[in-house]
């Protein structure tokens, strides 16, 4: 798979989100290469989400998010803040899948 930055999908909606996120507060898996760890997903859309936790991550990195009940979902990573940083999932949730995830807190 070509992970060349002209090949990344790019956020194209005004403030660079293209779609309203819902606060979501749970604990979730996160794993980058070998290194894993439990951090805080704070809000999410179908196309991403905004996590925290104390964890070096850079924008452009990728990595993958385990949600209870779904497989792994990869993501990089579009901007980073302090202990937090916002990501876009290389490929979006359906809407069913975003309301059954949502519906689950």
């Amino acid at each position: 798979m070509d992970m060349s930055p002209a090949s990344q999908p790019q956020l194209k909606a005004i403030g660079g989100r293209r779609a309203d996120r819902r606060i979501y507060d749970a604990q979730i898996q996160f794993r980058k290469g070998m290194k894993r760890a439990v951090v805080k997903l704070r809000d999410i859309s179908q196309f991403g989400a905004r996590i925290s936790g104390v964890f070096l991550v850079h924008e452009h990195d990728h990595f993958y998010v385990t949600l209870p009940g779904l497989a792994p979902i990869e993501a990089r990573v579009a901007w980073v803040a302090q202990f937090e940083f916002g990501c876009e999932f290389m490929q979006p949730l359906s809407p069913v899948i975003l309301e059954a995830i949502i519906n689950r807190s």
